[in-house]
């Protein structure tokens, strides 16, 4: 018998002595490569998922402000007509007759376009800027005049209208932040309604144009009969008492 099979059956024979002297080892053994088989197997089967690299986009949307739309009126008969509406949407509406719901333009300034229709008369031009000249006069708001009607914060125009009692109608957009509740204006049209108007003095309708842009800068409607804030009649221009409103509003 050669040397090396020899060798090969000694070792044998002290293994299998080995075995039968120790049979809990074996039964280690043999668990341990049917556990390893095991996850052998099983990572064999089970799909890897590998972390992707690149970019994310995500929307975000803000609820930080609302659209809010409100009308300021001048009534001819003291009777004021007022409608509101609001949505549980992060837009409302609301038109109301009497106030500007206490919201200012974000500067002391705001600029002003002249929109009035070719078949009206030239003179409701001349009254919206003497209205306009007449606030600047205190150097409180500056209303400064543009020739872009897209790009002006406050268009003054005109209506003929008869199913109304209103002589005058500010309609204004406002911002609001649900945090703060603070109302800032970014757009405001003034009407002067030809329909009562035709018929008022040159003075009277630069009174109720006055009314109405001080709707356009914020003020709203006062108790005071001398005031021209005050919504019944056409009396009165701006008096002292309006200006330092005014000056409240943007102080």
């Amino acid at each position: 018998m050669k040397p090396f099979r020899f060798v090969k059956l000694l070792f044998l024979g002290v293994f299998l002595a080995y075995c039968f002297q120790n049979p809990p080892d074996i039964e280690y053994g043999k668990k341990w490569i049917s556990n390893k088989i095991e996850q052998v197997t099983s990572l064999l089967e089970t799909p890897q998922q590998v972390p992707l690299q690149g970019t994310s986009s995500s929307e975000s949307s803000s609820d930080s402000s609302e659209d809010d739309s409100s009308s300021s009126t001048r009534s001819v008969n003291g009777q004021d007509d007022s409608q509101s509406s609001s949505s549980s949407t992060s837009s409302s509406t609301t038109s109301d007759s009497s106030s500007t719901n206490g919201a200012v333009w974000p500067k002391k300034t705001a600029s002003v376009y002249f929109d009035i229709p070719e078949d009206v008369s030239s003179n409701y031009r001349y009254v919206w800027e003497q209205a306009l000249n007449n606030w600047n006069k205190f150097k409180v708001f500056n209303l400064v005049t543009t020739n872009n009607k897209n790009q002006a914060d406050i268009i003054l125009t005109t209506e003929n209208e008869s199913n109304t009692a209103q002589a005058g109608v500010t309609e204004t957009r406002l911002l609001i932040n649900p945090l703060t509740n603070k109302k800032v204006m970014t757009h405001a049209v003034a009407k002067l309604n030809l329909y009562y108007l035709n018929y008022y003095s040159t003075e009277r309708k630069i009174n109720t144009a006055e009314h109405e842009l001080g709707h356009a800068m914020g003020l709203d409607h006062v108790t005071d009969h001398t005031s021209v804030m005050e919504p019944q009649g056409s009396d009165y221009g701006i008096q002292q008492s309006d200006v330092e409103r005014l000056k409240q509003l943007y102080k």
